[in-house]
């Protein structure tokens, strides 16, 4: 873990691919920790866990 970055807030990578155009050069946007940026299809999207384990 780097030292910049508090703990569990870590930048995790989604899935590999995009979720619009399934391409895999997939970076970092802006400041957090949940965001991407596809430079295949330019598109930004983020990521957010909601709930593990979740019964209903």
């Amino acid at each position: 873990m780097s030292e910049d970055q508090p703990a569990g807030r870590r930048r995790q990578l989604p899935v590999f691919h995009c979720p619009y155009c399934g391409d895999e050069e997939l970076t970092p946007h802006g400041e957090s920790s949940d965001a991407w940026r596809c430079g295949a299809c330019l598109r930004a999207f983020s990521v957010r866990l909601i709930a593990t384990g979740v019964t209903e």
